[in-house]
């Protein structure tokens, strides 16, 4: 039997007015006993879902026992095994068998506050006009690669509500607004949760803000996965065409140069005086800007190296999968097709 804490009351206060439900959704795989701490929290908000769905994508490990578990504890739980989902059919899943009016969102991995779930959903709830609403990021750092890989990550929010994005990690709207979307995309392996906030914009519904309603989230904690992350992700806007490529041939251009002329140092040391200039230009229009923020946040002189380390492992690989995305958007029919009767759906 999963062991899980049982200490901290499971409050029911009234979260929504009356005419409103709210259901959390998540899906999840191999999550194993890392999803207790995730499961308590969701369970322990100051004021209570009215249900929590969980699809879980056919995990090998603990995972099922961990869900079953809680299921046998607490009704509100309810979770479907579905083997082999992506994230986006996982949450669409979720949200069809949500009875609730509003969902709310977040993801395996991350560990919400005790207030997150009631500042997230109070916009949807006080204002008809909002359609989402976003909410905002702590680190959950455990080393300082993770810490400095955090703050490069976190997300920037439009003061526009009618600009603004919402992220899938941490997020709610209505249920009749996924309806009217057409759901989240289930063709994209990433980027889905920004498609999906896109349609949602199209569709001109605002999307609030709700700065209290805060959510710890760990980075990736190497420079690999950080790389295949945003490989991942560059691959993701290409797909569904949100990449400029005349940028990204710049960006591409350029670390090409300077790597090149630090190989070509090797047979001729001589050309290592153009990689000092290569560098130092890199240096200046890549890292410079976001280094001068990054040491008014940390005292730490680690930030010299894993800093530059870090933009330049981003920005290297958003770029490379960004071609490899736009090349399939351009070439593959699927995608090119399923974007555009997408974002056309309903309308």
């Amino acid at each position: 039997m999963t062991e899980h804490n049982d200490s901290t009351p499971f409050l029911r206060h009234n979260i929504t007015a009356p005419g409103h439900k709210v259901s959390i959704i998540l899906t999840i795989l191999n999550e194993g006993k890392g999803l207790i701490p995730l499961l308590d929290a969701l369970l322990s908000q100051s004021h209570a879902a009215d249900e929590i769905v969980i699809v879980d994508g056919g995990s090998t490990d603990s995972t099922p026992d961990v869900l079953q578990e809680y299921a046998d504890h607490h009704e509100i739980l309810k979770f479907f095994t579905v083997s082999g989902v992506n994230i986006a059919r996982g949450r669409n899943i979720a949200i069809s068998h949500a009875t609730g009016n509003i969902i709310a969102v977040t993801d395996g991995g991350c560990l919400p506050d005790k207030n997150w779930l009631k500042e997230l959903v109070t916009p949807l709830i006080k204002n008809d006009v909002y359609g989402a609403v976003a909410g905002t990021f702590k680190i959950d750092s455990h080393t300082r690669f993770e810490y400095f890989a955090g703050l490069l990550s976190l997300p920037q929010h439009s003061e526009d509500d009618k600009t603004r994005m919402f992220y899938g990690r941490s997020s709610a709207f209505r249920k009749s607004v996924w309806e009217e979307a057409g759901g989240y995309p289930e063709w994209l392996y990433t980027a889905e949760d920004t498609l999906f906030a896109c349609r949602v914009l199209q569709l001109n519904y605002p999307v609030a803000l709700a700065r209290h309603s805060i959510l710890s989230w760990r980075p990736r904690p190497n420079l690999k996965k950080l790389a295949k992350m945003f490989f991942l992700y560059g691959r993701g806007q290409g797909r569904i065409n949100q990449v400029n490529m005349q940028g990204t041939r710049f960006w591409l251009r350029n670390h090409a140069i300077w790597i090149s002329t630090l190989l070509m140092g090797l047979y001729s040391p001589w050309i290592w005086i153009l990689s000092l200039f290569a560098c130092g230009y890199m240096y200046k229009i890549l890292i410079a800007t976001q280094m001068s923020a990054i040491r008014e946040l940390s005292n730490d002189r680690w930030r010299e190296i894993y800093v530059p380390m870090i933009i330049v492992t981003r920005n290297i690989s958003t770029n490379i999968g960004s071609v490899v995305g736009a090349y399939e958007y351009s070439h593959v029919t699927h995608f090119r097709e399923r974007l555009d009767e997408y974002m056309r759906e309903k309308l």
